[in-house]
């Protein structure tokens, strides 16, 4: 067993306990993993030289001053990669690597990372596998983005998927592809588990069906987006098993995990803080939407502290008891890119019921995209139907489910192609937010 594995195992041990934590507890034991990080950001971070002087009181912090620390963006981030980057990195923290997010905007970020980083986000995705009863000595085929190199057209394999179950088999195949090629490949691998991006999910599912292609799975994880009600229940109906959500970036690791409990996504508080705030930067209440600021507390290399990542998630209603103790989201509402902005300066969530676009369009794969304040662009691609699309009755209800403001332009297109992380993405404004 590796270096990697065995700290994974101290790691799970831990969590079993913290896991538990009251809230008081929860941020003491944040508070001791913070202290050294922003002390080592502020001595060895040119970007926090100064940044982080509302906490501190010579070498003492007032973590009572948290919320001075400036938001750290997405676009700043990106304008400070080479600052950001810490001098240098303590050799226990594990080797540093570089590394950058997806791009599915147009702009990755560049970002470094250290081994210890990496240990987390095991730990985390392993604790996913506890949850919910996850077998490592069965079978699990992952789609990767193409950045990862498959070598093989048919994927790749490999083992031990899941941290002391050496024996495992997990099998690789790129996203790129169309739905068919995808389901045929699972039906001749056979795994008994499936980690997909959500937007996958569905078309795999419907296509299986429609060519009466045999899949079932125990279990599927879903990542890299967000998950509707109709994944969740072609995922029963059609591959006969329950979908797992895990919210993550590429850039902090493991966010948060949906819980078989209650149903609620625990944050996984033992490796970040998570903060939701509204627009003026205030903590939103129990059952709100706001945007989501991170600090991840293992990655020295390149510290991100109170950063905004550029995604909408609901903080969960209070009350709802389950035996884990973690803070909850209830809902991932998504990016800022796949929220609509209006003139007047409302933001809008369209996450309507893909089905109902079916009632007026005749299509396999659909993008609904905001040019403008007031107009949306329908890109479809048609089915075999040879149905004749309806664009009045499409206008008129999405002005209903989302803004009498509107008006919508349809086109016909050969095909959607994914975003250069192998994601896609259902709803995409081009508008800028006020």
């Amino acid at each position: 067993m590796n270096r990697n594995d065995e700290m994974v195992l101290k790691f799970r041990e831990g969590l079993k306990q913290t896991e538990r934590f009251e809230p008081d507890g929860l941020w003491e034991y944040q508070k001791s993993l913070l202290t050294p990080l922003l002390l080592h950001a502020r001595a060895h971070s040119p970007f926090y030289r100064t940044r982080l002087d509302a906490v501190f009181n010579g070498d003492e912090i007032d973590f009572g001053r948290w919320r001075e620390i400036p938001i750290l963006t997405r676009a700043e981030a990106q304008t400070n990669e080479k600052t950001l980057a810490a001098k240098a990195v303590p050799p226990h923290l594990g080797t540093v690597s570089a590394d950058e997010t997806s791009g599915s905007t147009g702009r990755p970020l560049r970002y470094l990372k250290n081994g210890l980083m990496d240990v987390a986000a095991l730990a985390m995705t392993d604790r996913l596998y506890r949850w919910w009863d996850f077998d490592g000595f069965k079978t699990m085929a992952s789609f990767v983005s193409p950045r990862r190199g498959i070598s093989k057209p048919e994927g790749d394999e490999t083992f031990g998927w899941q941290t002391g179950a050496l024996e495992g088999r997990h099998l690789l195949r790129e996203t790129t592809g169309d739905a068919e090629g995808h389901a045929r490949w699972l039906a001749k691998q056979r795994p008994d588990y499936l980690v997909s991006y959500a937007s996958m999910i569905e078309p795999i599912a419907a296509t299986a069906r429609d060519r009466d292609i045999g899949l079932a799975f125990a279990k599927v994880i879903a990542r890299g987006g967000i998950v509707t009600g109709e994944t969740r229940a072609v995922c029963r109906e059609i591959f006969g098993c329950s979908l797992v959500d895990q919210y993550g970036a590429d850039e902090i690791g493991q966010i948060a995990c949906e819980c078989p409990r209650c149903g609620q996504y625990h944050i996984n508080s033992e490796v970040v803080r998570v903060e939701l705030l509204d627009e003026n930067n205030k903590p939103v209440s129990s059952g709100q939407t706001g945007r989501v600021v991170l600090t991840g507390f293992y990655n020295y290399a390149m510290p991100l502290i109170r950063y905004e990542i550029g995604d909408y998630a609901t903080r969960a209603q209070s009350g709802h008891e389950c035996a884990v103790a973690l803070p909850s989201i209830s809902k991932i509402v998504g990016r800022y890119r796949n929220t609509f902005t209006l003139a007047d300066g409302r933001i809008l969530f369209p996450n309507m019921p893909m089905k109902g676009f079916r009632t007026y369009l005749p299509y396999t794969q659909i993008q609904v995209v905001q040019t403008d304040y007031d107009r949306l662009l329908v890109r479809y691609v048609a089915d075999e139907s040879g149905k004749q699309p309806d664009g009045k009755g499409l206008e008129a209800w999405l002005k209903e489910s989302l803004d009498p403001c509107f008006s919508v332009q349809l086109e016909e297109v050969a095909s959607i192609p994914a975003a250069s992380d192998g994601k896609y993405e259902d709803f995409v404004s081009l508008v800028a937010r006020q």
